[in-house]
């Protein structure tokens, strides 16, 4: 198996069949995808979370490592997941992200929601229900119903994304430095 493996920031276990599930479950990748597969396939998945951060030759051994797995829909998977964390937004793989750009995203998101408690913009279940109980009695929202409903579905928003940003960092058991984590 190459080298790749190492330069991940997460702790794995040492069988294949270990490594395998967990890659698969810090990238999303659904079970039906990864089962009878091997060392190929754990190869591949580490260069998809790594894609982003390497140079063109490793880039293209990527490719073919993606290529060598037994499930043509698993290549797909591998192969859309690499291109679009590193050519269209590396928010969609949250496991493609630097140690340093994970905590910048954990920080931001922290601001907003101290900016809104601070503005006295919450979201909790009793104001949502009272929301609700509103919207159902006048039967429409107004202006002020689509304003309040925007500003919960964007801290709702915020609190799924700081919740992905948290298990992620809690993924990564070391804050690992190497040549393409920094």
């Amino acid at each position: 198996m190459s080298g790749i493996i190492n330069d991940l920031p997460y702790q794995l276990p040492t069988t294949v069949e270990g490594q395998l599930k967990r890659l698969g479950e810090i990238a999303g990748i659904p079970n039906n995808l990864l089962v009878g597969g091997g060392e190929k396939e754990v190869e591949a998945i580490a260069n998809m979370i790594m894609y982003r951060h390497l140079n063109r030759v490793e880039r293209m051994n990527a490719m073919k490592s993606f290529h060598a797995v037994k499930k043509r829909a698993l290549l797909g998977e591998l192969v859309n997941n690499a291109l679009d964390t590193a050519f269209v937004n590396p928010q969609w793989g949250i496991w493609s992200l630097t140690n340093s750009e994970l905590e910048a995203d954990i920080k931001f998101h922290n601001a907003i929601v101290m900016v809104s408690g601070a503005a006295g913009v919450g979201l909790s279940f009793s104001s949502a229900a009272d929301f609700y109980k509103q919207v159902r009695k006048k039967r429409s929202l107004g202006t002020r119903g689509w304003v309040t409903a925007v500003i919960y579905g964007a801290l709702i928003f915020n609190a799924i994304e700081l919740s992905k940003a948290n298990k992620e960092k809690n993924n990564r058991t070391t804050l690992n430095a190497s040549r393409l984590y920094k």
